[in-house]
């Protein structure tokens, strides 16, 4: 039988199609294929790549696994290591996620991932001679807010601040500084905390209730006060206080000899001039709100009200802002130190004991806020030491815990942020 020749060819071209799609499906079965740089539609077979895990964070021991696909979670891939035997070059495409290889020749490749652990403290990204606010946002930006409690109040965050600021939260992050002092360790007196950082500025707020060594006793001040047991979180056996501004009885902070004497005269000069060109001229939000608006609000609600709306009723200077270099906290500074679960609960309900015992601000006395409240002339925002947000007469007593921000060229030293361990400033 005669066979024609163009039968001949259809028969051959059948053969090579056939071939083709087999090839095609050989070298895609594996989702786990290592992408070539200069040709991307090539894909290397699984045959040619072995995949090393490490056994357990810092052990160096790697053992081959079969996995199909690119480890993501809880591992980083090892650059070192990762190697071809033929020249080929790796690298992770972060991307999307994909291990991918310079080099058009086939290679046996071994790809190495090691066990990723979440930087947690200041210690862990920076060496020293940074700035102070670098550090912290570094640490937030390479981490997760469950390993730092540190929340970036971006647009993003639930029930955030929104205004791009990077707070400590929670009941007992590493956020300590030795401030005052140059002595190891740290005392007590001269621990600080931070709030977070606002914009490249840092700001703290004092441990420990300040006492009259620190601000005086004159101004503002009242007497001491014996802590309560139950609440009390510091060590100090008697608590100095102060009036908010006994002076005109009205709530208006350019008035307060608590602001004039105590904090912004005695503190300065107690805490030596290296130190205070450490601290920077602040604009304070003062004219506060009223109490509707901020102490039966949720942080975010009152923040609003308190920082980005203030008002000025009821004042005596029309003012609601007022320049120096030290303050008090804000009521809202406050709420967003507790627990992001807490921040959709109102200040005025922060006496709970599953919301007091979980914000590393609260500290179980009676102390000011610099916000006013605006609903009468005469009375201001305390937190109280049961843990709410609530107001008392300016006239009244309680423990002041100065506030401030630190000039943005502030470094870091040293330390973890820990109380045993305080960041060391320069």
């Amino acid at each position: 039988m005669v066979v024609s020749v163009k039968k001949i060819l259809k028969y051959i071209c059948f053969i090579m199609i056939g071939l083709s799609l087999g090839y095609f499906i050989f070298n895609n079965k594996s989702e786990n294929k290592l992408e070539e740089v200069n040709e991307p539609k090539i894909k290397k077979n699984i045959n040619t790549l072995s995949m090393m895990l490490e056994t357990g964070a810092g052990s160096g021991n790697y053992e081959m696994t079969t996995r199909s696909e690119w480890p993501t979670d809880g591992y980083i891939f090892n650059t070192t290591l990762s190697k071809c035997e033929n020249g080929g070059e790796l690298s992770w495409d972060d991307t999307n996620k994909r291990v991918l290889m310079s080099g058009n020749v086939s290679d046996k490749c071994y790809v190495y991932f090691d066990v990723y652990v979440p930087p947690t403290v200041v210690s862990d990204v920076c060496n020293g001679g940074e700035t102070l606010s670098t550090c912290i946002t570094t640490l937030s930006q390479n981490s997760t807010s469950s390993y730092t409690n540190i929340y970036h109040h971006d647009s993003a965050l639930a029930n955030g601040a929104g205004d791009n600021s990077y707070r400590y939260a929670g009941a007992n992050p590493n956020n300590f500084v030795c401030f005052g002092t140059n002595t190891t360790p740290c005392p007590t007196d001269n621990l600080y905390r931070i709030i977070g950082v606002f914009g490249n500025q840092v700001k703290l707020i004092k441990y420990d209730y300040a006492t009259s060594a620190l601000l005086g006793t004159d101004g503002d001040y009242k007497g001491t006060g014996t802590p309560n047991a139950s609440y009390y979180k510091g060590s100090l056996t008697t608590i100095n206080t102060y009036y908010w501004n006994k002076a005109t009885s009205k709530n208006t902070w350019s008035e307060s000899n608590l602001n004039k004497v105590n904090l912004n005269t005695n503190f300065i000069n107690n805490i030596r001039s290296e130190w205070a060109a450490k601290i920077a001229e602040t604009t304070w939000k003062v004219g506060g709100n009223t109490f509707a608006n901020i102490g039966t609000q949720p942080a975010k609600t009152a923040y609003q009200n308190e920082i980005v709306s203030p008002v000025t009723t009821n004042t005596t200077d029309g003012a609601t802002e007022s320049s120096a270099k030290i303050g008090l906290m804000y009521a809202s500074d406050y709420g967003f130190a507790a627990a992001q679960s807490a921040w959709t609960s109102n200040l005025y309900n922060y006496d709970g004991g599953a919301i007091k015992s979980a914000n590393w601000m609260y500290m179980g006395i009676d102390e000011w806020t610099i916000s006013r409240v605006a609903g009468d002339s005469d009375y201001a925002f305390l937190v109280g030491g049961d843990g709410f947000v609530y107001l008392d007469y300016v006239d009244g007593s309680s423990g002041v815990r100065p506030s401030f921000n630190l000039e943005s060229s502030t470094t870091y030293v040293s330390g973890s942020g820990s109380a045993n361990d305080p960041i060391v400033i320069n």
